[in-house]
């Protein structure tokens, strides 16, 4: 009688405490084991530079024509042998972020004591700029000028200039920054006067150093 009710107490324990065990079981499988929540995956830096970057080109090209014009002008200033004050109105237009296109007429006084020259100069000039740099611009520009020769004749210099300038932001709607600019004339040595045998540019150097608000 005690056997039959001993194996009938470890029978019924052995029911309850079956299911216990197998839900522990389940509970240390491997395919149970770190069903969590799956965490966001950051998105790689340079994913971010490149959506930034495609949304600021979207944004600049929806910027309307008077946000990307700029307004100004430039001025030069040579004193000695050779005297030369320029003036130069301009207006330029952003065709990118970084390329600035633009033209402006030129009126220039100059001075050549040596030759007995006194006589004003006039044209105009059409360039390019563009930023490799925040603050530095390479430059290309193309500028003819009326000038004065031998026995007063006249005739027109076309000059290609290339250079770079400094540039220092200054925050306004249409003049943004002031340019320190040096240019090179590739044609110099080519602007000769056939009667008088001397150079007819009226910088009186190959090298063009202007100021300009842009």
């Amino acid at each position: 009688m005690k056997s039959k009710i001993l194996l009938s107490s470890i029978f019924l324990l052995t029911i309850v405490i079956s299911p216990a065990l197998m839900a522990q079981d389940d509970y240390y499988r491997p395919d149970s084991i770190g069903k969590e929540k799956p965490q966001e995956k950051d998105v790689p830096p340079i994913e971010n530079k490149k959506l930034e970057e495609k949304k600021s080109e979207v944004d600049f090209k929806q910027l309307p024509f008077k946000e990307r014009l700029r307004l100004g002008g430039s001025f030069g200033l040579s004193l000695g042998t050779v005297t030369n004050i320029n003036l130069s109105p301009m207006a330029g237009y952003e065709l990118t972020e970084k390329l600035v296109a633009g033209v402006g007429p030129t009126l220039m006084y100059f001075r050549y004591k040596y030759y007995d020259i006194n006589t004003a100069y006039y044209g105009g000039r059409a360039f390019l700029m563009y930023s490799i740099f925040p603050m530095v611009n390479l430059i290309g520009e193309f500028e003819s000028m009326n000038v004065e020769g031998s026995y007063q004749k006249r005739q027109w210099l076309g000059s290609p200039l290339v250079g770079a300038s400094y540039s220092q932001p200054i925050g306004g709607k249409f003049i943004k920054a002031v340019h320190f600019t040096a240019l090179y004339n590739l044609n110099y040595n080519n602007q000769i006067d056939k009667y008088s045998g001397q150079n007819l540019s009226p910088y009186g150097s190959p090298f063009v150093f202007r100021v300009t608000f842009l």
